[in-house]
């Protein structure tokens, strides 16, 4: 009877499968326990591949979580500087610089990320970046006067600005294509329940304990970064290939022939790259693979932020006081909920992600958006009486319709349609232009409502959501699914409109079915 030699086989790993196991050619029985063998061995590398990816995706949470508390932090601490507290009382002109101050350190923060990636790797300026934040709080938490305490937001933000795109850099060349959308939006998650943790401590503690309780989070996240490899992305373009393909291994489930594919993948990318390119310098920004999103991501974020996104954020207790018009219900109490909806709607929408389309997502929370803050623009300029609870209603659905892709998907592109050879330097700046949008924004809010009225507000906000809809609709490609070298292709095509390169893609799969079926 003939017989087949095992001896040598391996797996995916690269380890026998069994010590010299011979297995007659004709014994079915025996072949399908190998067969169930390699299947149970399959099913364990991908449950080691996602726990892996989701212990980076962790650890980048907790960063995110701990800069969502500064943010979320001038919601509950304006209200209560605003008491009779002695030296500490503010008015409307200080109480606006203080909501502010934190974006307006931000941009540098996100300018000196670009360069601390490149230089220092995404893993380690995660780290340096919870410095900073950490002696933020400490001032916050002692300041004697208003100087010490915008100081310590002030560092906040500097921080901020530091850990935003690394975080969304280290997941986006950490994961796989059809994770990477999914756990891409997942520290949008966490930030978000940063904002609704620190308004939830702030309804039941002074503000000191505050800001001395969120010194936890960065710390944590500082010590949870020693466990996890660096980008692989990162060593490769410095030369660290051993150490690359260690880290792949890790974040593959231990598959060493997936770690060696995608290692000389990046370094194919990386070959042909330094042919055409030798330096990544500014003037890289202007190549079209670089320009294109560039232009998309930092459109969207001014559309983000005039829709309201952060400015509900920042004053939130004060519009719902508004909004509500100061009666019934608490307004501490009311700036938890819209927290709550906010967080459960980032979850949603990092689930989202992993099934629908970005574009859908895209026009689904932009239209929401509109449709929710246009009627409750009507409604409060009409003034009715009896009915508070109508302006409740929708101003849940306005923050739940803006979370699920206006507040997530800024962070996912920031990931995924930059190229790699300028990731770093590129979010980098996004994040400062976005900070320096939304400093100014946050800082002139307080004028543009005593000017307008509430109601007047959440009509620009509808009619910012409509354009950003649009504009999203005409521009933004379909990312899903797409590994970060295809993004990068596309974007080299001649062309700025998706509307056109979609129909064109289509009616290019339908010529290579046409094709198939007649050959």
């Amino acid at each position: 009877m003939k017989v087949l030699n095992m001896c040598t086989d391996k797996n995916e790993r690269g380890s026998e499968v069994n010590d010299c196991l011979k297995i007659p050619n004709n014994n079915e029985a025996q072949y399908k326990i190998l067969q169930q063998y390699n299947k149970d061995e399959k099913k364990k590398e991908n449950r080691r591949r996602i726990l892996a990816q989701s212990f980076v995706t962790s650890a980048v949470m907790l960063s995110s979580a701990s800069c969502g508390m500064p943010v979320g932090y001038s919601a509950i601490l304006l209200p209560q500087l605003k008491f009779i507290n002695g030296s500490m009382q503010i008015d409307d002109e200080i109480g606006s610089w203080i909501a502010s101050i934190h974006s307006a350190a931000t941009p540098l923060g996100s300018l000196l990320s670009g360069v601390l990636m490149e230089r220092c790797g995404r893993k380690l300026a995660l780290q340096i970046a919870s410095m900073p934040l950490i002696l933020g709080w400490i001032l916050i938490a002692f300041a004697p006067n208003h100087a010490l305490l915008l100081l310590g937001r002030l560092i906040a933000g500097f921080s901020a600005g530091l850990s935003a795109a690394a975080g969304q850099v280290l997941i986006g060349e950490t994961t796989e294509p059809h994770l990477r959308g999914m756990f891409s939006s997942v520290p949008l998650a966490s930030y978000s329940f940063g904002i609704l943790l620190v308004y939830a401590l702030g309804s039941l503690l002074p503000w000191r304990y505050v800001a001395g309780l969120s010194t936890i989070l960065p710390i944590t996240a500082c010590i949870v970064f020693f466990c996890l490899p660096e980008s692989p992305v990162w060593l490769i373009r410095h030369g660290q290939i051993e150490e690359a393909k260690i880290a792949l291994t890790w974040l593959r489930g231990g598959s060493k022939i997936k770690a060696k594919e995608e290692t000389e993948h990046l370094i194919d990318r990386l070959e042909a790259e330094c042919q055409n390119h030798k330096k990544t310098t500014f003037a890289t920004l202007f190549q079209p693979e670089v320009l294109k999103p560039l232009i998309i991501i930092n459109v969207f974020n001014v559309m983000q932020i005039l829709s309201g996104t952060y400015l509900v954020v920042f004053y939130a207790v004060d519009i719902l006081n508004h909004v509500q018009g100061g009666a019934s219900l608490d307004n501490f109490l009311a700036a938890v909920l819209t927290a709550g909806v906010r967080f459960i709607f980032s979850l949603m929408s990092s689930f989202l992600l992993a099934l629908v389309g970005r574009r859908f997502l895209a026009m689904t929370s932009g239209l929401g958006t509109a449709i929710s803050a246009l009627f409750l623009g009507t409604f409060l300029h009409q003034n009715c009486q009896g009915l508070d609870y109508i302006p409740a209603l929708f101003i849940l659905i306005y923050v739940a319709a803006n979370t699920l892709g206006f507040l997530t998907l800024p962070g996912v592109l920031l990931g995924e349609l930059f190229p790699a050879k300028v990731r770093g330097l590129a979010g980098g700046i996004t994040f400062m232009l976005f900070n320096f949008m939304l400093f100014a924004v946050a800082k002139v809010f307080p004028f543009v409502k005593n000017s307008v009225g509430i109601s007047g507000v959440f009509w620009i906000f509808g009619l910012t959501s409509l354009v950003a809809s649009l504009f999203l609709f005409l521009t933004l490609p379909e990312t899903k699914s797409r590994s970060l070298s295809e993004i990068e292709d596309y974007f080299q095509q001649k062309g700025f409109l998706w509307v056109r390169k979609d129909k064109w893609e289509e009616k290019k799969g339908r010529n290579r079915e046409t094709e198939k079926f007649a050959s």
